[in-house]
C-alpha cells in the first residue's frame, strides 16, 4: 500500500499528463498552466511564473528564486507594482490581475498550436499607470542570446518572446521615452542564463521625456489620444532550436506581422538572403553603362547612394533626373527587364534645410527640444530675443544649428545670455529662407531638434507624412530597395523605439510590392519588417583595414538573430586591387557574408582592373551561395593571415589558390656603434619550395633606403631604392620588383635575376635599412604559396 507521499506523487505526475495531453488549465498545486505544442508555462494565483518547461523531455527552464511575475505595472511616478494575486477566467480566456491601488488589468489568453498569445484587453484606474513591463522571464538559458529576435537556445531547446505590434516593444527600455539600445532587445543574458522582457508606453499621457539616448533630457512630448497600454500583445513559445524559424515565420502569418519574401519564399529562410548589391550614383545619362557593371559583378541590385535634392518631400536631383520620377520609373523598368531591382538612399526622418517642410514656411510640426516665451514684443528689427527661460536653448553639446521657430519664422542665435533677462544674442531672422515677422510678447519659442548632418526632424504626426512621401516616391518610381539609414533618426519623435518601429512599418505596408529594405540599427519589431542589416560609415583606413574589426565581430549577433551575414560596404577606388577583393569575397565565403560595393562611375573607369574585379566577384558570390565551398574550406577562409584566389580551369572547375601571409614590422634605432641594427624574424614555409614575395611599406613620417634583406642566413637582396610615407614596393614569383607612389602609381620596375628561394620547414628573414627622415615604421609583408584545390561549382540555389 503507498504512502500519503506517493499518492500526491502519482497526483501530480497524472495531472501533469493530462495538461500535455489536453491542454488542462491547471496543475496539481493549482496553477494556471497553458500549453503550446512542446511548451508548457504555469503561472500561479499571484500572477507569477512557476514553471517554462520542454514537455516533450520534461525539462524545466524556469530560474528558480527570482520574481517572474506575467506583468508588471509602472507608476506615473515611475514606480514598478508587481501583481498581487491573478483569478482565471477558463471560458472566456481571460486572467483578471490585481494590483496595489485597486489597479486591475484584465489580459486574454490563448493556446495556439506552436505558441501562447497574450493581450492587455482591459483596465481599471488605468490613468495611474504610465506603462507596463511583460516580465521579465527568467530562464537557465545561457548558451546562445538572440538579443534582437527575442529567442534564448542551447542544444535542446529554445524560448522566445515576440511582441504582436509596434505599441509593444521588445526590451529594456533605458530612457523613459522607451529607448532601447541598437543591438539590444527582449532577450538578455543575466547571472543565472537569461530572461525575456517587452513593454508598452502609456502615450495618451502628456509627459517629458528623455529623448535619443538621453541627450535631450525633460523633452515634451505631445500625447498620442487612446494608445494606453490596452491592445499592447505579446506571444511566448518554446521548441527545438530546429524549429524556431518555422514557429516564427508562422506566427507572423497568423498573427499579420510583416512578413517579406523573395521570390515567395519568407526572407529569414532564402538561401539568396544575403546576396551581395552594388552602391553608385547613377544618372538618366551613364545607367546603361552602370548597368552593365552591375550584371557583370552578377549582383541583383543597383542601390543610388545620393538621388534626393531634399529629405522630407523627396525630390529627386534635377541635374541627375531631369524627368523627376517619370525618367527614375524608366531606369526602374529597364533594370527590372534585367532582373535587376534599383535602390535608393537616404536617411530615414532626416530634413535637410532646403526641403518644403522647412522653406519658405516651417511646418508647425518640426520635433522640438523644448519651448520658452517672448518676454516682450519682437519687431522685425531686432537681433535679440528676449525668453523667460535659457532652459533647452543652452545646450552647447546636441545643438549644431542653434535655431528656432517662432510662428512661421525660423531665427539662428549664437548663443544664450548667461543672467536674466535671457536673450538669444546675435540672431539670424528669416533663417532658411523663411520671412521675418512681427512676433507678440508671450509667443511660444520652440528649439528645434537637430543634427551634425545640419538637418532637422519631425515630430510624430509629421514622421507619418514624411513616410507617405517616401511611400508614394517608391510606388511612383517602382524603386524597391532601400536602406533605413540613420534609422535612429525616428528617436526625434520623443516615443522611442515606437517612433523607429512605426516609421518602417507604414514605408513598408504602404509600398505596391515587397520593399527589400536594410539598416544599419535595428529594433526587435523592424526584425520581421528588415531583409539584412548592413552599415556605411566613412571608410578611415585601407580597403582591409576599415572597421575590419567590427565586420568580423559582427557575424556572430547576425547568427544569433536568424539575420544574414554581412559584412557592411566596401569601396572601390582607382587603386584597389583584385588581390584586396579576393581577400574580402574569401572572408565573405568564410562567413556565408554578403555586403555592398561602393564605386562611383569616375572609380570604375579609372580602375585598370575593374572588369576583372567584377568577374572575380560574380565567381566568388556564386560559389558562396551555390553552397561550393565545403565547410572545412570556408573555415580556412576565415584565417585573417591566409588569402584565397579562384581560377576557372574549363566548365564548371576551378582552382581554389591560397597563400600564407606574415606581416612584420620594423623601427630604425639608433644603437651603440657596431652593434647590429637588423630585425630578424621566423616564419614556417608549410607548401612547397617556392620564391620569395614580400611587399614593404612606410607607416609614419620620414623615408628610408639601402633596404636589405637576407633570407635563412644565406642569400642577401638590396634595394637601393629610397622609400617615402605611403610608397611600397614588392616583389613576385616571376622576380618583378615594382615602386609603387602613394595612390598605386608604378614609379620603377626591375626584374632580379635568381630570386631568393625558399625551402620547406622553418625559415627566418631579417632587415635593415637606412634612415633617410623622420622615424618610420617599416613594414614588410611575406607571401607564400599555399596548397591548390579542385572546386567543382555547383549550379545556384
Amino acid at each position: 500500500m503507498k504512502g500519503l507521499k506517493g499518492i500526491i506523487l502519482d497526483l501530480k505526475t497524472v495531472c501533469f499528463l493530462l495538461i500535455v495531453a489536453i491542454g488542462i488549465s491547471c496543475d496539481s498545486d493549482n496553477n494556471t498552466v497553458l500549453n503550446a505544442k512542446a511548451f508548457s508555462m504555469s503561472i500561479d494565483k499571484s500572477g507569477n511564473l512557476t514553471s517554462l518547461r520542454d514537455t516533450r523531455n520534461n525539462q524545466e527552464y524556469l530560474a528558480k528564486g527570482l520574481n517572474s511575475p506575467l506583468l508588471t505595472v509602472v507608476l506615473t511616478d515611475s514606480t514598478k507594482i508587481l501583481p498581487q494575486r491573478m483569478i482565471t477566467d477558463i471560458k472566456e480566456g481571460i486572467f483578471t490581475l490585481y494590483y496595489e491601488g485597486e489597479i486591475k488589468v484584465d489580459m486574454a489568453y490563448s493556446e495556439k498550436e506552436s505558441y501562447l498569445k497574450f493581450e492587455v484587453v482591459d483596465g481599471q484606474n488605468m490613468d495611474k499607470v504610465s506603462g507596463i513591463i511583460w516580465g521579465a522571464y527568467p530562464t537557465t538559458i545561457n548558451e546562445t542570446i538572440g538579443e534582437l529576435v527575442g529567442v534564448v537556445r542551447d542544444s535542446e531547446f529554445a524560448i522566445g518572446i515576440q511582441a504582436l505590434n509596434p505599441q509593444t516593444t521588445g526590451g529594456v527600455p533605458v530612457t523613459n521615452a522607451g529607448f532601447v539600445p541598437s543591438r539590444k532587445g527582449p532577450a538578455f543574458k543575466t547571472d543565472y542564463g537569461s530572461a525575456l522582457q517587452a513593454f508598452a508606453i502609456n502615450r495618451s499621457l502628456k509627459r517629458t521625456a528623455n529623448v535619443w539616448e538621453g541627450h535631450y533630457q525633460d523633452m515634451p512630448i505631445p500625447s498620442i489620444k487612446g494608445s494606453t497600454v490596452i491592445g499592447s500583445k505579446i506571444a511566448i513559445f518554446g521548441c527545438s532550436p530546429e524549429e524556431v524559424l518555422a514557429t516564427v515565420g508562422g506566427l507572423e502569418i497568423e498573427e499579420g506581422l510583416p512578413h517579406p519574401t523573395i521570390d515567395g519564399e519568407w526572407v529569414k529562410t532564402h538561401p539568396l538572403r544575403s546576396k551581395a548589391y552594388f552602391i553608385t550614383s547613377f544618372d538618366e545619362g551613364n545607367f546603361d553603362e552602370l548597368l552593365e557593371y552591375v550584371k557583370m559583378a552578377g549582383m541583383t541590385s543597383i542601390y543610388h547612394s545620393h538621388p534626393f535634392e531634399n529629405w522630407g518631400k523627396f525630390d529627386l536631383l534635377p541635374e541627375l533626373f531631369p524627368n523627376g520620377n517619370k525618367g527614375m520609373k524608366k531606369l526602374v523598368e529597364k533594370a527590372k527587364d534585367e532582373g535587376i531591382r534599383v535602390g535608393a538612399h537616404t536617411l530615414t526622418t532626416f530634413i535637410t534645410p532646403n526641403d518644403p517642410f522647412i522653406t519658405p514656411v516651417p511646418h508647425k510640426d518640426l520635433a522640438k527640444t523644448g519651448y520658452g516665451e517672448l518676454t516682450a514684443n519682437l519687431n522685425v528689427e531686432t537681433t535679440e530675443i528676449p525668453i523667460g527661460s535659457k532652459k533647452y536653448f543652452e545646450d552647447e553639446q546636441f545643438n549644431w544649428m542653434h535655431t528656432v521657430q517662432i510662428g512661421d519664422e525660423l531665427i539662428r542665435y549664437r548663443s544664450v545670455s548667461d543672467i536674466e533677462p535671457y536673450k538669444l544674442l546675435d540672431c539670424e531672422r528669416g533663417a532658411f529662407g523663411t520671412t521675418i515677422s512681427e512676433h507678440k510678447k508671450g509667443a511660444q519659442v520652440g528649439k528645434l531638434l537637430d543634427h551634425p548632418y545640419k538637418v532637422f526632424f519631425p515630430n510624430l504626426e509629421l514622421q507619418k507624412e514624411m513616410a507617405q512621401n517616401l511611400t508614394d516616391f517608391l510606388n511612383e518610381t517602382g524603386v524597391s530597395h532601400i536602406d533605413f539609414d540613420g534609422h535612429e533618426g525616428a528617436l526625434a519623435a520623443g516615443q522611442g523605439v515606437y517612433g523607429m518601429d512605426d516609421f518602417a512599418l507604414k514605408v513598408f505596408e504602404g509600398t505596391d510590392f515587397n520593399l527589400v529594405n536594410g539598416s544599419s540599427r535595428t529594433t526587435h519589431f523592424y526584425w520581421h519588417i528588415n531583409h539584412y542589416i548592413n552599415w556605411g560609415e566613412p571608410w578611415y583606413g585601407g580597403f582591409r583595414e576599415s572597421q575590419s574589426e567590427h565586420r568580423f565581430s559582427t557575424q556572430p549577433f547576425l547568427e544569433a538573430n536568424y539575420l544574414p551575414n554581412m559584412l557592411g560596404w566596401f569601396s572601390l577606388t582607382p587603386e584597389t586591387t583584385l588581390e584586396d577583393i579576393e581577400w574580402m569575397l574569401a572572408k565573405g565565403a568564410g562567413y556565408n557574408a554578403g555586403f555592398a560595393l561602393s564605386a562611383n562611375y569616375k572609380a570604375l573607369k579609372a580602375n585598370p582592373e575593374t572588369n576583372k574585379i567584377l568577374e572575380t566577384i560574380r565567381d566568388w558570390e556564386h560559389a558562396r551561395l551555390s553552397g561550393s565551398f565545403t565547410p572545412e574550406q570556408r573555415k580556412d577562409f576565415r584565417n585573417v593571415t591566409k588569402e584565397f584566389s579562384l581560377r576557372n580551369i574549363g566548365g564548371n572547375n576551378w582552382i581554389l589558390g591560397s597563400s600564407q601571409h606574415y606581416n612584420f614590422e620594423y623601427t630604425k634605432v639608433e644603437l651603440q656603434p657596431g652593434e647590429p641594427t637588423y630585425a630578424k624574424w621566423k616564419f614556417k614555409n608549410e607548401a612547397a619550395k617556392q620564391p620569395l614575395m614580400f611587399t614593404i611599406s612606410l607607416q609614419g613620417e620620414g623615408a628610408v633606403s639601402q633596404l636589405s634583406l637576407d633570407v635563412v642566413n644565406y642569400v642577401n637582396l638590396k634595394i637601393s631604392e629610397v622609400i617615402k610615407q605611403g610608397e611600397t614596393i614588392s616583389l613576385d614569383a616571376e622576380g618583378n620588383l615594382i615602386h609603387y607612389d602613394s595612390k598605386g602609381k608604378v614609379l620603377k620596375k626591375k626584374i632580379i635575376n635568381n630570386p631568393p628561394i625558399l625551402d620547406l620547414g622553418e625559415q627566418s628573414i631579417q632587415l635593415d635599412c637606412m634612415l633617410e627622415s623622420g622615424s618610420p615604421k617599416v613594414e614588410l609583408k611575406l607571401k607564400l604559396q599555399g596548397k591548390e584545390e579542385k572546386i567543382n561549382m555547383k549550379q545556384q540555389k
